[in-house]
């Protein structure tokens, strides 16, 4: 038989109970809201942009130099280092062009270099690219819904297809139109790759309490070896400097 002390007894161990879970979800809810933001934790960015390249080529054979409008698509993995630093490595798509007028000597025979300038040279190149960066905050992600960033590190570059359309200005012929085979004045371990510095600004909107945020930034890269153009079998001879200034949109899972 239950007495009515075993029943008050019963209720104030329910109503201890109740009153301790009552304090301690609040903590358990703190700590759940911080667990994105944990060190060590692997977020994932996407992003597509536009591409604004610069080009420096060979004054003596070349006038009118022009770049074409480029775009870019981006993964990256961002290690979680602290409150303000993470590390960001992945994979990028870059597809950029330029145009421009110069020679054209078709294989096996001489060119008189008189300054004409006679034939449009109109490139496409694509490369997949190897980026690994330190992105440092200017504030708390964990505490701020925006927060500026800047983006400095290294990266590989492999040029796998590229694109030449030759023809002259004078007669409107096309000479040729085919792809071509890009690559580097110096090469790194194998043909058409090399390496480039970057950096840049960001501006990061952060969904708080879940790490994912939306982001909008641009980056410098600057090619650290200059982009060998050959044209059709060797019927050009040229080194092009080149960079590249990205704008780009994303989101940050």
């Amino acid at each position: 038989m239950i007495s009515l002390k075993n029943i008050t007894e019963c209720q104030k161990c329910l109503s201890g109970k109740l009153f301790l879970l009552l304090i301690l979800l609040p903590l358990l809810s703190l700590s759940q809201e911080g667990m994105p933001y944990r060190k060590g934790k692997v977020k994932h960015r996407l992003s597509v942009g536009g591409i604004k390249s610069f080009y420096q080529n060979h004054p003596e054979h070349t006038v009118n130099t022009k770049a074409k409008f480029g775009f870019d698509a981006s993964y990256k993995a961002e290690l979680l280092m602290g409150r303000k630093a993470n590390l960001l490595i992945g994979l990028e798509y870059q597809n950029t062009g330029l145009t421009f007028n110069g020679y054209f000597s078709k294989p096996g025979y001489t060119y008189l270099f008189d300054r004409t300038y006679a034939y449009t040279h109109d490139i496409r190149i694509q490369e997949v690219q190897l980026p690994l960066a330190i992105k440092i905050s200017f504030n708390s992600e964990k505490e701020h819904f925006y927060s500026p960033y800047f983006i400095g590190g290294i990266g590989a570059r492999y040029i796998f297809g590229s694109y030449t359309v030759i023809s002259n200005d004078s007669t409107g012929v096309t000479v040729f139109d085919a792809k071509d085979n890009i690559d580097f004045e110096n090469q790194l371990l194998l043909k058409g790759l090399n390496a480039y510095f970057q950096a840049g600004l960001g501006l990061q909107y952060n969904i708080r309490n879940s790490a994912r945020a939306f982001f909008f930034e641009f980056n410098y890269k600057y090619d650290i070896s200059r982009i060998h153009y050959d044209g059709n079998d060797h019927s050009n001879d040229l080194n092009i400097r080149d960079g590249h200034l990205i704008f780009s949109v994303g989101f940050r899972l």
